[in-house]
């Protein structure tokens, strides 16, 4: 019994045929190249445009911003008596500006002092990105969203 077992395994064996695994012909597209690193100069100069607030909030806010060295500028709201001096760090093809603390015009009187944080990029001759405005004593608190779009002033 044990030989005929034995025998039945090798003709298994030997009738059994090797398959080879498929071979994927399809090429697959190498991934799109990243962006171009944003420099200091892509954003150095004087830059207008206008903040909408996103739902519930409503409301849109004409703006300058102006370029005062490589890594600060000045944010002036339109209509504002004051400025607001903010940094920025780059990150890729990103900005990242964060505001001094500052007493927003538009919050109703004994409000505390806020600031803002942006994220923009440089898309097509313009910046545009998203801020958010949080209390500056409590900067994870947040009591407002917006998305904004400049163009560099001629």
């Amino acid at each position: 019994m044990r030989k005929s077992i034995l025998l039945a395994a090798l003709v298994v064996v030997a009738c059994s045929k090797e398959e080879t695994p498929a071979t994927d012909t399809a090429v697959a597209a190498p991934p799109p190249a990243a962006p171009a690193a944003l420099t200091a100069a892509d954003l150095a100069g004087t830059w207008t445009g206008t903040s909408t607030a996103t739902p519930p909030d409503t409301g849109t806010t004409r703006f300058t911003v102006v370029t005062v060295n490589d890594s600060t500028g000045k944010f002036i709201a339109a209509d504002a008596k004051d400025s607001v001096t903010y940094s920025v760090r780059l990150d890729a093809d990103s900005m990242i500006a964060t505001s001094v603390p500052y007493t927003d015009p538009t919050l109703p009187k004994g409000s505390p002092k806020v600031m803002f944080k942006a994220v923009g990029r440089l898309r097509d001759g313009k910046l545009a990105g998203t801020s958010t405005l949080m209390v500056a004593a409590k900067p994870d608190s947040v009591l407002g969203r917006a998305t904004w779009e400049a163009t560099r002033a001629p």
